[in-house]
């Protein structure tokens, strides 16, 4: 089994420390090492010069992109990696990162490690040659396996987008152009699994069979409130634990310290995101036993701030949340002992009751593993169809 060895501490970024290397590809292409800060914003450019011409593709925020590779985000505590950008006339038309996750190796007990943040030009030449430095990186650290597309954990996103490229893509979505399916099924990867993302519209009328669930639940005893924003760290100690515990048999799923996941993106932030209404707590006994958090599609806005958020975007953020007519369905979680009494549909049942309120016009619920069959039946028990599909590959490693 792989084991994690520290690199030498330098610089405020995580790849500073790496050694500096320049593989040619043609006459005219190159791909270097990420090393420095101005290497790193190439990195971060490469999709501006992929999308370009794509009506539906939102910038990612360079904030957000910053604070993951900084050393001290806690991730880098347990893992590794190798950023790679592809320069064709000088210009940085494609990118990978190499990730290795040694709690995540620890947990399959195989030597997995991952390539993410795959960006490219439609040039299968430059794109090869970035997957295979993305697997010489993994195999000189005793990888064996090569899966992926896995940005360093599945929150940051996974997979390549497989159905469903017609629509602009929802908070915490992985988008990517068709031609990437041909790009890693030509370099020899082939399908780990699928996972999927269902469609729901909020205007449709409530499955009656539904309702009676969430109206025998409240006889039973059960109480939905929303989450106190007020009160944040206080409802982070219970939820926090009960979101790991949920997700310990999940795919992807790796355990880490409950201080590592206050510092993600989406909890760190989360007084000022929530949506209080959007986040129901399920309590029996005045305990919190269940939750079901979802958010107004916050894209709708991020499509327009070009990857910056700063004192301007967050001023508009501010101003035209109130806008937002899409909703993620984000996660759910039901401690074990009160799993198949219904409290899930129950708070499925008065979120849509909101959203009915606020006259949302549509809802994506996922991505849900696809062996995931009874949060798939649970969530088609509420009339919502299967619409996007993203497919996560692997690769033996020689």
């Amino acid at each position: 089994m792989v084991r994690y060895h520290e690199r030498r501490h330098r610089g405020k970024y995580i790849f500073e420390s790496a050694t500096p290397e320049t593989i040619p590809v043609s006459s005219d292409s190159v791909i270097k090492r990420v090393t420095t800060v101005n290497g790193f914003k190439d990195f971060h450019r490469v999709p501006w010069l992929v999308y370009k011409n794509d009506k539906y593709w939102v910038p990612p925020l360079w904030e957000e992109m910053k604070d993951f590779f900084k050393r001290r985000n806690l991730f880098w505590g347990h893992a590794d990696t190798q950023l790679f950008v592809a320069y064709k006339n000088k210009t940085p038309v494609g990118r990978v990162a190499a990730i290795i996750d040694y709690k995540y190796v620890e947990s399959v007990k195989d030597n997995v490690g991952f390539f993410g943040f795959f960006e490219c030009i439609n040039d299968s030449n430059i794109a090869t040659a970035l997957l295979e430095a993305a697997e010489t990186w993994l195999s000189s650290k005793q990888i064996s396996t090569m899966l992926g597309p896995v940005n360093g954990r599945v929150d940051m996103g996974c997979g390549l987008l497989y159905q469903g490229f017609n629509e602009t893509p929802y908070i915490y979505d992985t988008y990517s152009p068709k031609y990437y399916i041909d790009f890693v099924e030509n370099h020899g990867m082939k399908k780990n699994r699928d996972l999927v993302s269902y469609f729901f519209n909020p205007e449709q009328p409530i499955p009656e069979k539904v309702k009676e669930t969430a109206e025998r639940c409240i006889d039973n005893g059960v109480k939905i409130r929303c989450f106190n924003r007020l009160r944040a760290n206080k409802e982070l100690k219970w939820w926090i634990k009960l979101m790991m515990e949920t997700f310990s048999s999940h795919w992807g799923y790796v355990e880490v310290s409950e201080k590592e996941v206050r510092t993600r993106f989406g909890v760190k932030q989360i007084r000022w995101i929530v949506d209080p209404c959007l986040f129901l707590v399920a309590e029996k006994d005045d305990q919190p036993v269940a939750f079901k958090w979802s958010l107004p599609d916050y894209n709708q806005i991020f499509k327009t701030l070009n990857g910056r958020l700063g004192v301007t975007g967050a001023l508009k953020f501010l101003i035209k949340k109130h806008t937002i007519n899409r909703v993620k369905f984000n996660f759910v979680g039901v401690k074990k002992e009160y799993r198949g009494q219904g409290i899930g549909t129950c708070m499925n049942y008065y979120t849509l009751i909101e959203l009915k309120k606020r006259g949302c016009k549509s809802v994506e619920i996922g991505w849900i593993d696809e062996n995931n069959i009874p949060e798939r039946k649970a969530t088609e028990k509420i009339g919502a169809k299967l619409y996007k599909i993203y497919r996560v590959y692997e690769k033996k490693l020689v």
